[in-house]
């Protein structure tokens, strides 16, 4: 289930552990870094997740980072089309994004090249006409056979 996903259903669980997710993620390295933080600050407003309540699933995640892990590839690889295709919401690419998505790929096990690899193929498809969610998905779904 995809961020997309989420904004549809509002399935408060499965936001939480989305956001859960993702800390454990930018926590990868050892450490959460403030850009990090603030990106994941930005979706949680979206899932309608309050900072309070990100603060609080960082501090579950700090007592046991092993809980409900997932490092499924298919997660992994959905996690960063989702920050791909946040990033890329606004029509503007910004470069601090670029280079956190950048960061968050590799933590994930994924070369950087990836992420450009991702805008392309997104890009290209909503120069088409193609919605942001739909390229999105399309593009997923050939980096999930891979």
């Amino acid at each position: 289930m995809g961020l997309f996903d989420l904004f549809k259903t509002k399935n408060e669980d499965s936001c939480k552990s989305y956001l859960k997710e993702l800390i454990r993620v930018a926590k990868a390295d050892g450490y959460l870094e403030k850009r990090e933080y603030d990106l994941i600050l930005k979706i949680g407003k979206k899932l309608a997740c309050s900072p309070e309540e990100i603060k609080a699933l960082h501090q579950e995640v700090q007592r046991d980072p092993q809980s409900e892990k997932s490092q499924a590839k298919s997660l992994r690889l959905e996690l960063l089309f989702d920050l791909v295709a946040i990033m890329m919401i606004d029509n503007n690419i910004d470069p601090k994004e670029l280079g956190l998505c950048k960061s968050i790929a590799m933590k994930s096990g994924f070369e950087a090249a990836v992420v450009d690899d991702i805008v392309h193929g997104i890009s290209v498809l909503t120069r088409s006409g193609k919605t942001i969610e739909h390229a999105r998905n399309e593009v997923f779904q050939i980096y999930n056979k891979v």
